[in-house]
């Protein structure tokens, strides 16, 4: 029998708010980490911690209990009152640095495993995965193979590939080809950057840098003509998309007086930044009311990026607590996510190579 969530991942899912933005480091990827199957990749324990080691370098930050143990993950939905989750990623296991050979096998690996715990709880569970974004080429292809073959949504991706190389490289045109023909979506995410300088005191690398980096990512889509080109693209801008609908009105002013934002792009910003969709993780019922207000919504979709501590601990009650209408706030907790997904389903359903 044909498994069902292949050909529509959604169709097993609980009704109910859809959280749209969750990470997951499954345990079947630990554990292949642990036996160290490759030179350089494994798992360190050390006072009751986890971290992992890529690259031939131990990461800083620990695995935090709620990346791999589902009864913390499935115990916290019931209490924020959430139906199901699409999971994705720890951002920070995006190995753009790697060499393209370790960069696919630690994609395809965490991959697998993030599809076999979708499938393994299909009730409560979609999700998306990674590539290795320094092989555009490989990324393109590994595309295909996790919406093709694994059943997963999309992907998840940095606001920049390299400090040289940013969202609208042509060398990304590939992926980016792939993405829309696939329907596939894909969700910007920051990656805790700005270590130096101002940005490290008061936690602001997360505080600031994190929404700044979004934006700075968007505008290079919107300004290098990435979304004119693919008008069809599904991109998610995490944490309400940083500060970009707060600066729509400077970019617009930029576009009109500046020769260097009339190189790539031919018509106006408004429309490649309509283009965007956002989650609801503003921590303000205020700023998420106008983020509706000014994007739609059809593009707004309830997120919490559990399972760290800059998450929204009750996101439904951020969504109910902005006051939108009721069709507004249907629109905000399922369905907007839920017609963008089943369109990505369609999509990668008529693909044809």
């Amino acid at each position: 029998m044909t498994d069902p969530t292949m050909t529509d991942p959604l169709a097993n899912l609980r009704p109910g708010p859809l959280d749209i933005h969750t990470h997951i480091t499954p345990a079947s990827f630990l554990s292949r980490l642990a036996s160290s199957p490759r030179a350089g990749f494994g798992l360190e324990e050390r006072d009751g911690k986890r971290f992992l080691v890529f690259g031939g370098k131990t990461m800083r930050a620990p695995v935090l209990p709620g990346m791999d143990s589902m009864e913390i993950r499935f115990r916290t939905m019931e209490e924020q009152g959430v139906a199901a989750q699409l999971v994705a990623p720890w951002v920070a296991l995006s190995a753009y640095h790697l060499p393209e050979a370790d960069g696919i096998w630690f994609a395809e690996e965490l991959n697998r495993a993030i599809a076999d715990s979708v499938r393994e709880h299909s009730d409560r569970l979609v999700g998306i995965g990674t590539v290795p974004l320094q092989s555009p080429e490989k990324a393109a292809e590994m595309l295909r193979w996790v919406v093709r073959d694994l059943g997963l949504l999309g992907v998840q991706i940095k606001p920049s590939v390299s400090d040289s190389v940013f969202l609208d490289d042509p060398s990304l045109e590939p992926f980016w080809a792939e993405a829309e023909a696939l329907g596939a979506f894909v969700s910007i995410h920051p990656s805790l950057g700005g270590s130096g300088g101002e940005f490290e005191r008061y936690y602001l690398n997360n505080l600031i840098h994190n929404p700044l980096e979004t934006t700075v990512g968007a505008a290079h889509l919107i300004f290098g003509g990435v979304m004119e080109r693919h008008p069809n693209l599904k991109i998610l801008l995490v944490h309400g998309g940083g500060f970009l609908q707060y600066d729509i009105g400077r970019l617009r002013r930029g576009r009109l007086v500046r020769p260097e934002t009339q190189v790539a792009m031919k018509g106006s910003v408004e429309e490649s930044a309509a283009r965007f969709f956002y989650d609801t993780v503003t921590h303000s019922a205020s700023l998420l009311r106008y983020l509706v207000g000014e994007a739609g919504a059809r593009r707004v979709m309830l997120g919490s990026d559990f399972p760290f501590d800059m998450a929204d601990p009750m996101p439904v009650d951020t969504v109910k607590e902005a006051q939108l209408s009721p069709d507004d706030e249907a629109m905000v907790l399922r369905q907007s996510a839920h017609r963008l997904f089943m369109d990505a389903v369609v999509s990668r359903s008529a693909t044809t190579y």
